[in-house]
C-alpha cells in the first residue's frame, strides 16, 4: 500500500483507552498510512464531523473525503484506502 497524499488524507476518529482504536492505529502504522487522529471524546467538533459522516457514534471510524467506514474488517479497510470505496 502506498502512503496517502494530502488530497486523500485519512482521518481516524477515536476515543481514549479504546482497544479497537489501538488496533486501528496499529493497522495504519503497519501499512504505512499517514493519518490525522481526532479524539471525539475531547473534541466536540470532531464528534460533530464524525456524526455528520456516519450518523452514529461508534469508533474507530476511518474517513477519507466524504466517505467513512465504521469498525471495518482488514479487507474492507484495505479496499477503502486503496480504491476509495466504502
Amino acid at each position: 500500500m502506498t502512503e496517502t497524499t494530502a488530497a486523500t488524507a485519512v482521518t481516524l476518529y477515536v476515543v481514549p483507552q479504546c482497544p479497537l482504536c489501538d488496533g486501528a492505529r496499529a493497522w495504519l502504522a503497519r501499512h504505512r498510512v499517514t493519518y490525522v487522529e481526532r479524539d471525539v471524546q475531547r473534541d466536540f467538533g470532531a464528534l460533530r464531523a464524525m456524526y455528520r459522516l456516519t450518523r452514529q457514534n461508534l469508533v474507530p471510524v476511518f474517513a477519507r473525503g466524504e466517505h467513512a467506514l465504521v469498525r471495518p474488517t482488514d479487507e474492507q479497510l484495505e479496499e477503502f484506502l486503496v480504491n476509495g470505496e466504502s
